[in-house]
């Protein structure tokens, strides 16, 4: 066996909501196991006062500065390799074709360009956008993406969709620690990663009943040409729980 890549992939911070505890913990993480590559999963930056059908309430009239460095300064300390566009930052795409205004047709497109200017300085070398074909990142027999679905079956759904046989998928968006054994798949299994913002920060989800779901987290481990291992970490009680040190048992052939 060679020597395995390592990863972890993590994301929904949310911009200036981002949970501070959880993110320390992640930078912890990263610190002890030192994966080298760092799946940003999506959603860095909220855009709250750019989304659909916002009005002149409180979101509508927020300035997006605190929000754009918050994400900047997530960015920073968790310098991602691999950076997928979430629906959120999709929204600085979908109002340059849809916006009736020049300024914020504009707007958004610089914006869309600072997102991956700041992606690729802190060492981004992919970036893919929000596309459910064109937004899949793959690392050996273990995919990536945002998220293109929702619900109690948005893993299920997404694995059996994304997941290569035997292989594993891993998303976000659904803001839920999850993990299914996918059927007919030869041991493949689909991973929802969490989210690392804060929950009661975000006025428009406090009226879901999903929003009772959601859990601070993020996904890591290890792939070997064919052969990968996913594990979830999140908060147990008051801690973060994890182990780094990693350890192969390949049983000898028996005569």
């Amino acid at each position: 066996m060679s020597t395995p890549t390592r990863f972890v992939a993590f994301g929904d911070n949310h911009g200036d909501m981002a949970d501070d505890e959880a993110t320390d913990a992640l930078c912890e993480f990263i610190k002890d196991y030192k994966p080298t590559v760092r799946v940003h999963l999506g959603d860095c930056f909220d855009f709250r006062s750019l989304r659909r059908g916002v009005g002149n309430d409180a979101e509508g009239a927020e300035s997006l500065m605190a929000d754009i460095q918050g994400g900047e300064d997530f960015l920073a300390r968790t310098k991602p390799t691999v950076y997928l566009m979430g629906n959120h930052e999709h929204r600085t795409v979908s109002l340059q074709h849809t916006s009736g205004s020049a300024i914020v047709r504009d707007y958004c497109a610089d914006l869309e360009a600072r997102i991956k200017t700041a992606a690729k300085s802190c060492g981004a070398k992919t970036i893919l956008p929000y596309h459910a074909e064109k937004g899949v990142y793959r690392l050996g027999p273990v995919a990536f993406i945002h998220g293109y679905a929702h619900g109690l079956n948005a893993t299920a759904e997404q694995g059996k969709h994304y997941a290569d046989r035997g292989g594993a998928l891993i998303h976000g968006h659904t803001h839920t620690l999850a993990q299914v054994n996918l059927t007919k798949a030869e041991g493949g299994a689909a991973f929802s990663a969490g989210c690392l913002c804060q929950k009661d920060a975000m006025a428009y989800a406090s009226h879901r009943l999903a929003t009772s779901r959601w859990g601070s987290g993020f996904a890591a481990g290890w792939v070997d040409g064919k052969d990968w291992k996913v594990w979830l970490v999140h908060k147990v009680g008051r801690s973060w729980i994890w182990q780094t040190d990693l350890k192969v048992y390949t049983p000898k052939a028996r005569a």
